[in-house]
């Protein structure tokens, strides 16, 4: 070791080492006093065998397929971020320019034009509806 921070990094990475060390060895110490040492350590062990087997060899493999996609869909949320921060810094800066001119940049949500389900008609009580040959 050269230097006081190549002391610092090998101390602090063998106290990490102690300090895992130390909760594996409690947790292991505390199954140990149980009535039945790893009982439930068993039980889960078999769940999870059925399940694969269960699943069969093409769900484990979608499953694995998706734990080695997750690092690269990480990767490309954390490429596009700048992407959307320079998005939402340009729609900002034309909103406030707009806004200076007296024109709204913003979009409006009116309930009454938002016809999610679809226009329905609503029946009037009492009122019976009229036929098409009444109108003429």
């Amino acid at each position: 070791m050269n230097t006081l921070v190549d002391f610092i990094t090998h101390i602090k990475s063998v106290e990490y080492l102690i300090a895992i060390a130390s909760i594996g060895a409690f947790i292991i110490f505390w199954e140990l006093l149980e009535p039945e040492p790893f009982g439930g350590l068993r039980k889960a062990l078999k769940e999870d065998v059925a399940y694969l087997r269960r699943i069969g060899v093409k769900g484990v493999l979608k499953t694995v397929g998706k734990i080695v996609a997750a690092p690269f869909i990480g990767l490309a949320y954390v490429v596009m971020l700048p992407v959307g921060f320079f998005f939402a810094i340009m729609y900002t800066a034309i909103g406030g320019l707009l806004n200076l001119a007296g024109v709204s940049s913003t979009l409006r949500w009116r309930p009454m034009e938002a016809y999610f389900a679809g226009r329905r008609t609503k029946k009037k009580e009492g009122k019976p509806e009229k036929s098409e040959e009444s109108e003429k």
